[in-house]
């Protein structure tokens, strides 16, 4: 008796727990479906991953970046005085001139230094005015230069790398003199001055 019982149980769980499998093909493409769909979650994923770790390295570099043009505008004063401080000084051969040997040692200790962090002069003495990297505060008539061409710098600039720090402040020339002759009328100030 106890077969039976064990038999309808048996009976009972096949017709109520198993399905009856009606086309194995529909369920491999199913299967596989699936697994496609986990795929490219997966790339998705990894993707987006990938993206995240880009974008932290970049905001990292420009950080670090942003920490240097920081610190070195700080430090750009320190070198306009001492470039005032060279200009203002005296080419007499007295102590005047031991002096700004040493505070043209210093200048250069102090460029040396700021280098190893990307910081580079701005070149400016003969070259054509370029308003990317120089600002120009005053124009002046020269027999000797071609108009656009910087004559003289006011204020070193500066390149972090390949970004622009500071730019230079220079007197650019306005080329050769315009001749004036004596049949020209008189100008509105002349007028009133006279």
């Amino acid at each position: 008796m106890e077969e039976e019982d064990t038999k309808i149980v048996d009976d009972d769980d096949i017709s109520e727990n198993d399905e009856i499998v009606s086309d194995p093909d529909e369920i491999i493409a199913d299967l596989e479906r699936k697994l496609e769909d986990e795929r490219e979650r997966l790339l998705r994923t990894a993707a987006e991953l990938e993206n995240v770790r880009k974008r932290c390295m970049r905001d990292v570099s420009n950080a670090v970046i942003r920490g240097r043009v920081d610190v070195l505008n700080s430090m750009l004063p320190t070198i306009d005085a001492l470039d005032m401080a060279l200009k203002s000084g005296s080419d007499d051969d007295g102590p005047a001139r031991a002096v700004l040997d040493g505070v043209n040692m210093v200048r250069k200790q102090f460029l040396a230094s700021m280098e190893q962090f990307g910081l580079k002069p701005i070149e400016t003495l003969g070259k054509a005015f370029d308003p990317v990297f120089h600002e120009a505060v005053a124009q002046i008539p020269s027999e000797d230069h071609d108009s656009g061409e910087i004559l003289e710098e006011m204020r070193a600039g500066y390149m972090l790398g390949d970004r622009l720090l500071r730019a230079s402040m220079v007197m650019v020339s306005s080329g050769k003199p315009e001749e004036s002759t004596e049949t020209e009328e008189p100008t509105e100030t002349e007028e009133s001055n006279g």
